[in-house]
């Protein structure tokens, strides 16, 4: 599952088939198929493993104890500069293109991700501004999108 998921980080969907996710995997595409039915499935399974280590390294890049708004985007902007960071938020605005199309199983997991990263950020700050967590998470997609577009 893990070289699946380094895959999808490196090439994205255009060219992740089940062969060339076999291929990169060690495994033969007939493996993949006996334990994932479809590739969506795969795909489900992948995203979720990716969503699970980008939840972690937020829980770690944000400021200790309760913040402010300002602080939290100011942190995971910083964050997200990385190379890492930078290719899995890439795949990710590939995830949110086919999720505004209706496409499954992207919308379903663009939801269950955004939902998550909302409730994390709503736990970083302080109480009289926990209602501002939506607020933080757009300007914080807004900032990355901006800056692997121009940068």
């Amino acid at each position: 599952m893990e070289a699946a998921a380094s895959h999808l980080i490196e090439h994205g969907f255009q060219s992740s088939g089940l062969r060339a996710i076999a291929k990169s995997s060690g495994v033969s595409d007939r493996m993949i198929m006996y334990y994932f039915a479809t590739k969506d499935d795969l795909v489900s399974a992948a995203l979720e493993m990716i969503g699970d280590g980008f939840a972690a390294g937020m829980d770690s890049a944000m400021p200790e104890g309760n913040a402010t708004p300002n602080q939290i985007l100011e942190t995971l902007s910083q964050t997200m500069q990385s190379d890492e960071a930078q290719a899995i938020m890439r795949l990710w605005f590939e995830i949110i293109g086919l999720a505004m199309r209706g496409q499954e199983p992207y919308r379903k997991t663009a939801s269950l991700l955004l939902t998550r990263s909302e409730e994390q950020i709503r736990n970083k700050l302080r109480s009289n501004q926990k209602h501002r967590a939506r607020e933080v998470l757009n300007a914080l997609e807004g900032r990355v999108m901006v800056s692997l577009l121009l940068d």
